[in-house]
This record gives structure tokens, sequence and C-alpha cells, in this order.
């Protein structure tokens, strides 16, 4: 006899847009019988929706499946998880919905008999994963335990299989077990029960109204809100339209089984700007009270995970990422304006959970991450988009295909400051930041067609993005000009884990711009002599008939020159810090396997066993596809996390660099280190490896040799805190400031 169907069936997320049933079944039958695989589709085009779900013949292989993560099909990283059917989800306006969730590892037990221990719980919940704790709420007074508990598994997946497991009895009688509600969480469902709710939790809030995960819309509303609605306000269903469902006035939902609101279901409300939320009755809703109780708090860390929505959906990117205030903003914009059409919703629930169309699914692809855009936060806030602009009498043309992070800021330096680019004096033409392998390849193509024939220009300066020569060639007009070509990076010395993953077009490209250029700049003298330096290499990786890799290596170096690139430096009085509070370590860099967080997350976790008091701040721009340590590290670091992300603006970023003590690099690619310096300006002290760029710019005193170094000190520093708090970088800020590099770019492009 055949399992129940939702302990046989996975939901698979993220897929590729190629993928069809037929090759979803054939990487899953690796693990066992496949009775039904299945890409979920728009019914309007036939396009894939960027995930599916399989069924396996018996739950047994659910597990071979889920024990074997992660899971690549068509050539594409996807995510695993254990389906839930609709009647787990819609019995609930709480975050306590058994969602199979990556950031949920522990689970809350109600009704627990008085004599079952502790044993009795990891003896019983260990034939579900591996257990890591088990703490029973006790009362100090009497000394008999409260009837709760909590348990704590290794992954996100035996959580899942407990919750989809039915019933529980432990000595033969039955528990309540539910998914446990973080600190942040209950702190917010504490001022929905005062009926003061705004911002973001009111958006929070909003997208708590059931669903599930195999593309269903909730069919469980909100109770409505107490209190008569204001006239005059934008209406948005309180059943989420804000987060992109589908309200009783706009029907634009792209499941296939989407449905009209029924009977009970809320109509038009204001969007939540202040206590219009209903005051949600706490009776009857088992095991919610004792959590709010309990004040359980699995991580110090402020920010909410961003919680599954009516279509199953999760994004475990977190609340500071600028994804999320993008899309608040996008949510309100569609409000202000009635939430008419179907993007006021779908496209907002879109970019802030990935929708119902794609679990993980984002515009960024692992191909987009090789483009080294410097880590600093503070660079890339203003938006990605497009900022041409073209005076009549502008002699200076800049052009930026990656615009966006450094690139960014470089060119909004040098426009900033009329000394050295009169208002007048320069046309700007750039590509969002986004896609990078494709700016590389086509940028010239569409800035041949943008660039106006009809111009005064004397002087052309690009990044090393563009393939320079590929627009000389497409425009001879522009061959004349002055043509500066600025090195950010470098595609000769970019990591790759095998040698035949390097693309040689992307160096080959460069090389060639570098001898159609006439003034090369790079940022530091590391970019430019790993240039020069792999530069013969690069060239002999061609199979036969090779150019004489030397003679164009001296040609290229003949033009050369190294400008640093201007960090901006926000300076503010750091607090003192008591002697006993645990030191604060910061991460600042991009989510990605060039910076290697592996090496630096092990050697937190060698921290954390050994019993050291640490924080940690990991900042950075994440991607759809992140190394998979981030989810293990924020699953161990739990206790130690203060924020996790992005930082949703420069000021908080700068916040946060000021609260930190020692700012960390275990990077194995740059050329700069804008995010380092930034940190050392707010008064970190800062430890490199002791290779690539680093050497050029920190003391000896601030590199490691090997990770054992960085672990010792790390430890020294966690057990006295005031040791680094005490020491002073001798590194003069202001060779990178600015005021100090100023005048070498007016000579540049004058």
């Amino acid at each position: 006899m055949w399992a129940p169907i939702h302990m046989r069936k996975i939901f698979v997320g993220g897929i590729d847009y190629t993928t069809t049933d037929d090759s979803l079944k054939e990487h899953f039958s690796t693990w066992g019988e496949v009775v039904d695989a299945v890409v979920m589709k728009d019914l309007s085009n036939n396009r894939s929706r960027g995930f599916g779900f399989v069924t396996f013949m018996s739950p047994d292989h659910v597990d071979d499946v889920q024990k074997a993560r992660p899971h690549k099909v068509d050539g594409r990283l996807v995510e695993t998880k254990r389906a839930v059917p609709r009647s787990d989800t819609n019995n609930t306006v709480l975050p306590t919905t058994n969602h199979p969730d990556a950031t949920h590892t522990r689970i809350f037990i109600g009704g627990l008999p008085q004599d079952v221990k502790e044993d009795d719980l990891e003896s019983y919940f260990k034939a579900f994963g591996r257990v890591t704790c088990v703490n029973i709420m006790y009362d100090k007074q009497s000394g008999r335990h409260r009837g709760f508990a909590f348990v704590d598994f290794n992954d996100y997946d035996p959580v899942d299989k407990v919750l989809l497991t039915r019933n529980h009895t432990i000595k033969g009688r039955p528990i309540d077990v539910k998914k446990a509600i973080s600190k942040s969480d209950i702190s917010k469902i504490k001022s929905l029960m005062t009926g003061v709710v705004g911002g973001a939790e009111a958006n929070f809030l909003a997208g708590l109204g059931g669903g599930s995960n195999d593309g269903t819309p909730a069919s469980t509303p909100l109770p409505p809100p107490i209190g008569p609605i204001p006239s005059g306000v934008a209406a948005a269903a309180i059943n989420g339209a804000t987060l992109g469902r589908s309200s009783a006035n706009n029907i634009t939902n792209n499941s296939a089984n989407t449905t009209l609101p029924g009977p009970g279901m809320v109509g038009g409300v204001p969007t939540l700007p202040h206590p219009f939320f209903p005051r949600m009755p706490m009776a009857g809703l088992p095991g919610f009270s004792a959590q709010l109780r309990s004040g359980w708090q699995y991580s110090v860390s402020g920010n909410a995970e961003v919680l599954r929505n009516t279509a199953g959906a999760v994004s475990t990117r977190p609340s500071g990422a600028p994804i999320l205030a993008a899309a608040a903003a996008a949510a309100a914009a569609a409000a202000a304006g009635g939430g008419g059409g179907g993007g006021g919703g779908g496209g907002v629930n879109t970019a802030l959970l990935g929708g119902g169309d794609s679990d993980g699914e984002s515009e960024a692809s692992a191909e987009d991450q090789v483009m080294d855009t410097e880590d600093g936060g503070s660079e890339a806030w203003g938006g990605p988009g497009v900022e041409d602009t073209c005076p009549p009498s502008a002699s200076l043309l800049i052009i930026e295909p990656f615009y966006g992070g450094s690139h960014k800021q470089l060119i909004t330096s040098l426009r900033s400051d009329e000394s050295v680019i009169g208002n007048e004096a320069a046309a700007l033409f750039t590509l969002p930041s986004k896609k990078w392998h494709w700016r590389a390849r086509t940028a010239a193509l569409y800035f041949f067609q943008k660039i106006p024939f009809a111009h005064e220009f004397k002087t052309l300066f690009a990044s090393s993005t563009l393939n320079l020569c590929e627009l000389i060639g497409l425009r001879p007009d522009l061959g004349s000009l002055r043509k500066i070509l600025y090195f950010h990076e470098n595609q000769l010395v970019y990591p790759v884990r095998k040698q035949k993953d390097r693309d040689f077009q992307y160096g080959y490209n460069q090389i060639l711009s570098c001898l159609v250029a006439d003034v090369l700049v790079f940022n530091s003298q590391y970019n430019y002599e790993s240039f020069l330096r792999e530069l013969p290499r690069h060239l002999k990786l061609q199979p036969d008939h090779r150019a004489d890799p030397h003679s164009i290596a001296q040609t290229i170096r003949d033009k050369c020159q190294v400008i640093y690139f201007p960090v901006n430096i926000s300076h503010k009085t750091r607090s003192p810090k008591d002697a006993l509070e645990p030191l604060q370590i910061i991460w600042p860099h991009r989510w990605e396997h060039d910076k290697d967080p592996t090496t630096f997350f092990q050697v937190l976790f060698q921290l954390a066993e050994g019993g050291l008091n640490f924080r940690v701040c990991v900042l950075g721009q994440s991607y759809s596809e992140n190394p998979p340590i981030f989810s293990e590290a924020r699953q161990r670091l739990a206790n130690f996390i203060t924020h996790w992300g992005y930082a949703e603006s420069k000021e908080k970023y700068w916040e946060l660099l000021h609260s930190g003590d020692v700012v960390v690099s275990t990077a194995h690619h740059e050329f700069f280190g804008v995010a380092m310096l930034e940190a050392v300006g707010a008064g970190c002290f800062p430890i490199c490896p002791n290779r690539l760029v680093y050497p050029e710019i920190f003391p000896q005193e601030c590199l490691y040799n090997t990770t054992q170094q960085l672990q010792k000190s790390l430890a020294q520093w966690c057990a006295r805190p005031q040791l680094v708090r005490s020491k002073k970088v001798n590194l003069d800020l202001n060779t990178f400031s600015w005021a100090t590099l100023k005048q070498r770019y007016v000579e540049l492009l004058s």
C-alpha cells in the first residue's frame, strides 16, 4: 500500500527554464522510482515558472533525495524541499505554518506529559534526523516542566519531515508539534495584538494569510480590521495584495488554480500604514501562547526571515537586503495607484519573495557573478538604472557597461566635482549593473547605436568591462579620441575551480582593448602587475599560431599607470565598549566562492565549538545561488549573528561598520578592497591574507599567512577583546581619499 502522497512528493525550486518534465524525471530517477514529474508552467504563455514537483513510489526515495543535496538539473543548482499539502498551510494566519524553510531547524512541542524527559524526546526525534539540542522549559519555583519544549536539528529537512508526519506520540500519549517562532516574529505578533503596525511590519503581516507550495493561492482570509476604514485611501486586499497576491478587486494570479474570492474574503482595505490591522484572537491557537511567553530567541539578529507566501515561494534573503526595500517601494507605489493592473501585485511578489512563478529564481544567474564590483556596501545604493546624458558641447565621453558598485562610485566622484569635470563637459552612457557576461559580450553593439554620431568628444573614458576594440571597429569616428581604459579588475587572474572553466574570451577581449586604448589605468599595483604577468600565459592557451606575447605585453606596459580608487570614509565617533562586550567581527564581501567564505565560516565554527564568545556581522551582496556554506553558517552561528545580508541603506551600512572591532578577509580574488578600507575608516582592525592586493595596502601586522594564524588571532581577541580595540592600524587612509587623488584624475582627464 502506498504511503500518503505528501510523504512521497518533493518541491523543486530554481529550475532552469529549459528543464522539461522528462529531464526532471530523469535526474531524480537516480534515487528511486518516479511516479510523476511536472514542471509548472504559466498557462498564458506555456513558459516554465521556474519550479516543479516530483512524486516517488516510496517516502524512502524522498529521504535519499534530500540526503543527496545539493542537486543540479540541466546544469543548474536547484533547491529541493518536501512538498506541503494545502490542508497543512491554510489553518492559521500565524508564522507557524509548516512550510519547508531552510532557515528553520527548530520545532516547538506542546502538550508534553510530566514524565517525559529530554532523553525521551531525543530518542523519539532522532529517527527523523540528527538532534543537536533538546530543551524542556521548567518552572523555577516548582521544578516541574511547563508542558512544552524545543528540539533543534542540524538541518531543516528533519523539521519538514517531522511536520509532515501527521501524528506524534511519546509514551503512548499524543503531543503537539509545530515549527518554532523566532523572537523577532513574536515581537511583530505582539505589535499585531496591540493593533500598532506599520511600515515593513505591515507588509510582513499582510503576507501571513496561509497558502501552500503547490502554487495554489490562500483560501483562509484574515479577519477584518477593527473600526471604520478611512475614505479616500487607496485599496489593497488585506489577503496579501501588497505582497503580490490577488485581491478581491484585482484577480491576476498566474497559477492554474486561481479562484475568485469566496464568502468571507476581505475586500479593499488600506495598505496598513497605521493601527487598522486586526487584533487577532490568540485563543484556540495551540502552542502559540506558550512560545510567546517563553520569548524564545534563536538568533540575536534583528532581521526576521521572510516567510513563505501563499504561492509557497520563500526567500532566505534577510529583511535588510535591498531587493526587499525595492519591493516594498514598488508595493507602496502600487497601492498608491489603487493596486490596479496585474503588475501592481504580481511584480512586487516576484521581487520580494520569489513569487509563485519561481522558487529562488532571479535575474542574476551564476554566470553573472564573475564580475568583481568591489564589496563596499556604500557604493551600490541608488538603483541600477541607466543614467545617460549628453550635453551638446561635451568633450569627455564616459562609457560604463556595468553601472554599479565601484564602477558607479568612481564616475560619481568624478562628476560630482566640477573642478574635475564641468556640468556640460561630459557625456555619460551606461548600462545597468547586472548580467555581467552579457555586458562584456554585447555592450559595444549597444553603445554603437546609442552614442550620437554628431559630437565634439576629445577623450573617451571607459572601464575594462567594455570591449573597446569592438566599439572602435563599429565606430571609427571614436578612434581618434584619446581613449582611457580603467581596470577595476582583470579577468586574467580570476580564480576558477578548474582551468577548463575559464572563459578564454573575456581575458582576450581585455588584451585587445588594451592594444586599442591610449592610456591604461589600474586601481592598484597588484592589479597592474598581475595582468601583465599573466598575459603571456593566457595567450599561450591558444593551441597554435600564437602572437608574440612578450612584445604585446611590452606595448601594453608602456601605456600603463596606477591610480588608486578614491575611497569615501564616513567619520563618526565610536562609542566606547565595555570590556565584557563580545568581539564584533565584520565580513563585508560578495557572497561568492572567490571571497572564500568557507574558510571564514570554518574558522568561526571552530571558535564557537571552543566556547569562545563573539558576534558576527555578515554584509555584502548575495545572489540567487549562494555558496552552500552560507546556509550552514546561518544555522550553526545563529546565536552569534547580529546582522545577516546587505544593509538596507548607506547609513545602516556605516552604522554596522562602526559597531565592529575586526574586519576579516579570506579572499582569493581582490584588486583593491574598498570594503576593507571603509571598515578601517570606521574603526575596525583589518586582518587579511598575505596575498593579492593586501600587502600593498595594509601593514604586516594586519596580514596572516595561514588559516591557523587567522584562527589564533581571532581566538585571542575573543578571549580579550580589549587587545584589538586598543590596537591602532599603521595606515594613512588619506592615501586613498578623493582629496589626495583628485589631482591625479584631473591630469588623467585633461
